[in-house]
């Protein structure tokens, strides 16, 4: 295989103001959606990820998101406990302290306590800081996740035929739990106006999202819906770089759009982002994989997360032929 270079990708573009130019008109987050998403379901035996069979597989890849049952031995109660505290403040034990830990204490304007855009709030930290952040309970969560979402990796990379010794460079060492990990927890503020999130995809391989309110809504086959809440289940959705990994593939795995609808009474949720390596100093970068020619890089993983969020917050370039001028 010769060395990866820089190509544009096949599928989404990475230019800012242009990764959701084909999607432009399902950015719509004002029309009332009634209709249930019948996601397909899966779990985790021996640490594999089963489907139904092989059909199930190929719908919940191609939707890019799917309902996952929740592990015995992943306890959920610590988490959904600092979901429902961290934004109260000092008087909520014991989690209510960290509405006010900001993000001057980590150097990164992404993480810590953030009042968004929206309805959203947001406590979100790096893999690095759990351990010398979060209580013990909740970065032992975090790590769980890590490793459940290891093996959801690892089954999609085994599904679409890539050689094992190139886990580790298509996914930025996310194969190896080596990657860049988030743990967020989420209250969505009834007295904001507007949606709850705006429609977007995420920018990282996937997502692993504990939720047990309604509001959550996906957009399947050009159709929005609404995901049906099951305390038993996580909903894990695919992101970006994992559709431009895919891109080229007889098989690609979609990124799926979803938002959080207009809440009207307090809701919280949290979850766990994998994405490729980008610590300081270090940028595991984005690759696109084809049969033909192994891997392809795409762009560092830095320009992708700065690229999307700022079209998440900023707006999508209109299309040429939507242009009123």
């Amino acid at each position: 295989m010769s060395p990866p270079t820089d190509a544009a990708p096949l599928g989404p573009s990475v230019e800012r103001g242009k990764i959701y130019r084909d999607v432009y008109a399902k950015r719509q987050d004002d029309e009332v959606v009634v209709e249930a998403a019948a996601l397909e379901r899966a779990w985790t035996e021996d640490g594999e990820l089963r489907f139904a069979d092989a059909a199930a597989r190929a719908r919940a890849f191609a939707d890019g998101v799917f309902a996952l049952r929740r592990p015995a031995s992943l306890r959920v109660a610590a988490g959904d406990q600092f979901a429902e505290q961290f934004f109260r403040g000092p008087g909520a034990e014991p989690y209510g302290r960290f509405r006010d830990l900001r993000t001057e204490a980590f150097g990164d304007p992404l993480l810590g306590f953030h009042q968004r855009i929206n309805q959203i709030e947001q406590f979100l930290l790096e893999r690095r800081f759990w351990r010398s952040h979060y209580p013990p309970e909740i970065a032992h969560l975090g790590e769980q996740l890590t490793e459940l979402s290891q093996q959801i990796l690892r089954a999609v990379l085994s599904h679409l035929q890539v050689p094992p010794a190139q886990w580790s460079l298509a996914t930025g060492g996310c194969s190896e739990r080596a990657g860049s990990y988030h743990l967020t927890f989420n209250h969505y503020r009834p007295s904001a106006p507007g949606c709850g999130l705006a429609s977007h995809k995420d920018d990282g391989f996937l997502t692993i999202l504990r939720t047990t309110t309604p509001g959550l809504e996906v957009n399947r086959r050009d159709r929005w819906e609404r995901v049906p809440i099951d305390p038993d289940y996580f909903i894990v959705n695919f992101g970006l770089s994992m559709e431009l990994l895919t891109s080229a593939s007889p098989t690609p795995i979609a990124a799926i759009m979803h938002r959080v609808a207009h809440q009207v009474a307090d809701r919280t949720s949290f979850g766990h982002f994998t994405s490729s390596c980008c610590l300081p100093g270090a940028d595991g970068g984005i690759y696109r994989f084809t049969p033909e020619d192994g891997l392809t890089r795409i762009c560092s993983s830095r320009e992708l997360i700065d690229n999307n969020d700022h079209e998440i917050y900023q707006g999508t370039d209109r299309p040429e032929e939507e242009d009123p001028r």
